[in-house]
């Protein structure tokens, strides 16, 4: 061999290699394209769905819970006229004729609720004077369940006072049944959502009252902030006794040894035992998980499910099986980041590793993230808002979790931060995924922090090979 036909012989053989390779795999970018996840855009569709609310009279002003108050200006009067608005509203969804269509029920503290039924076409229409279910101006959130048998699902709200009751009539009213049902409650007591699931696995529905704190007693200080100088509560278990009425079990059932403020609670059947666990959510504390032991007791498993894994105070959380393993697995929200907890079994649970931490909104009310099915694949994807106020999507393929690019309507009113010309979504307190009609798209269904209602459609859009994916 000679020096001259060495190196051309060697860049000969090297350009056969890489046809040779290039005809076999794909290229590095092409596979990077590939990998990454279809990105989606949601449109407004609120007026379309005939769900716009008069504006309110006195729009919510969220910066009070960040003033300090002071005893001589504090009182019960002004939690509910002031503090409780802030916090934000909600959505409930239930089908109250057996329809197979989604009514809606809208919360907003500090005014009226309102009662939309479904008009089975995409559009909703409010009935709430007819259905006598106004509120009581000083709820948070509410929840639907047949808790009678009677086939229709009636209207449980939680707020300050306590959980209420309004039993559906079953011809589009409902009474106050309240009292009648056994539920009692405090007048500063501060109820911040209900969940009815069947703890004793007898086909009734019982009924779990999360509990905040008790506005009436406010902190021992000449000033204090709302909420962080507020005090623990314990949350309020309800046995089903199945003829109309509850009876409180909390202390029996084991679940009154701690306390926190409590935002949310998740009823599954983590362990795999054919009975629902609960999962307390608590903005001042780790979460609790508790057993269920059968027989209506419950056991405090938190620690034994992984200790590293309940390291923050999450404020909202949500379930889902995300890999399609049967197991239940949780999403979770706090002031810090976001997190998903794979179930492996028998209760225990595991952080997915391919999700990346989003530094999440520092806020403690209004929405943090949503678990839905954004892209149509059969896998529950993620939804999260970050430090910034901008909203990121997370595909999950199988378990596996990336970014992909989002699309959302403009607020109008502001930008993102560092992103010159890129609209801000709007500031929401809830958002949650609603299935309007038997074969429609999906839509995310929400209250606005100003009081105003959001509906959201979702529609899958192409990523062209090489593009980024914006946010």
């Amino acid at each position: 061999m000679t020096p001259l036909t060495t190196p051309l012989t060697f860049l000969r053989r090297l350009s056969l290699l890489v046809v040779v390779i290039s005809l076999v795999l794909p290229s590095w970018s092409q596979q990077t394209a590939r990998a990454k996840p279809g990105g989606v855009s949601l449109v407004d569709v609120t007026s379309k769905m005939h769900l716009v609310l008069p504006p309110a009279g006195r729009p919510p002003d969220s910066e009070v819970l960040h003033k300090p108050m002071s005893l001589g200006e504090y009182s019960l009067d002004y939690a509910r006229n002031v503090l409780l608005p802030a916090m934000g509203g909600s959505v409930a969804v239930g089908d109250l004729d057996g329809s197979g269509y989604p009514d809606l029920y809208v919360v907003l503290p500090g005014s009226s609720n309102h009662f939309f039924r479904n008009q089975r076409n995409g559009t909703f229409v409010e009935a709430t004077d007819k259905a006598n279910l106004s509120g009581t101006r000083s709820d948070l959130s509410a929840a639907f369940g047949d808790y009678d048998h009677s086939g229709h699902a009636s209207l449980f709200v939680a707020g300050l006072g306590g959980a209420r009751l309004y039993r559906n009539n079953g011809d589009g009213t409902f009474t106050d049944f309240t009292d009648k049902a056994g539920i009692k409650g405090k007048p500063g007591e501060l109820a911040t959502s209900v969940l009815l699931f069947d703890a004793e696995g007898n086909g009734s529905l019982d009924l779990l009252v999360t509990i905040y704190t008790d506005l009436s007693t406010p902190p021992a200080k000449s000033s204090f902030i709302f909420p962080n100088d507020f005090s623990s509560a314990s949350s309020h278990l309800y046995h089903n006794q199945g003829d109309g009425t509850f009876r409180e079990v909390t202390a029996t059932a084991g679940l009154a040894e701690n306390p926190g403020r409590t935002r949310k609670a998740l009823a599954a059947d983590f362990s795999h035992s054919g009975r629902m666990d609960l999962l307390l959510l608590r903005d001042n504390k780790p979460p609790a998980l508790y057993k269920n032991m059968g027989q209506g007791k419950f056991e405090d498993q938190t620690w034994a499910a992984g200790p590293e894994n309940w390291k923050y105070a999450y404020l909202d959380g949500q379930i889902g099986d995300f890999n399609h393993d049967g197991k239940l697995d949780v999403a979770l929200w706090s002031t810090i980041g976001n997190q998903v907890l794979m179930n492996e079994g028998d209760g225990k649970f595991t952080p997915a590793k391919s999700l990346e931490v989003v530094f999440a909104a520092n806020r403690v009310f209004g929405l943090h993230g949503a678990v839905a099915d954004l892209n149509g694949d059969g896998y529950d994807d993620l939804l999260i808002v970050d430090n910034n106020g901008q909203w990121r999507y997370i595909a999950n393929h199988r378990g596996r979790f990336a970014e992909a690019s989002l699309t959302v309507p403009a607020d109008g009113t502001k930008t993102r931060k560092g992103e010159a010309g890129h609209a801000q979504p709007p500031e929401l307190s809830c958002l949650i995924p609603v299935r309007v009609q038997k074969a429609g798209r999906l839509a995310l269904i929400g209250v606005r922090m100003d009081g105003r209602m959001i509906a959201l459609e979702q529609h899958p859009k192409e990523v062209k090979p090489g593009s980024s994916s914006a946010r």
